[in-house]
């Protein structure tokens, strides 16, 4: 039952970071990367067991994605935009982070 769920969770997450890239094309992984994070912090703090493992690797994991940006950097750097693929790679970072701290605290908060 627990795969199940995992499975479903990791669907939502799945459709999430399929629907932003669709809408919001070349912001919508920066988007779900930083949404992601966020959703991992806050669970992080405010969650534990089963319930963090299904919000964290399920919606979060299938959320975020680090093989969709490392091609999209990969394409950049290989076209000659070296100052794209390190842009894209500072943005991704920052704001991952920063998103994840601020949802880590919401979570203790919270929790």
């Amino acid at each position: 039952m627990m795969i199940l769920i995992l499975a479903v969770a990791g669907a939502v997450g799945a459709v999430l970071r399929l629907t932003a890239d669709h809408y919001l094309p070349r912001r919508g992984i920066l988007v779900a990367n930083t949404l992601g994070s966020f959703v991992a912090g806050v669970t992080a703090g405010a969650l534990s067991g089963v319930a963090l493992d299904l919000w964290v690797t399920g919606v979060a994991g299938a959320l975020t994605t680090f093989s969709t940006v490392s091609v999209s950097t990969a394409r950049d750097a290989l076209s000659g935009r070296f100052a794209a693929a390190v842009g894209c790679w500072a943005a991704h970072l920052a704001l991952g982070m920063l998103a994840v701290g601020v949802g880590l605290s919401l979570g203790l908060r919270w929790s």
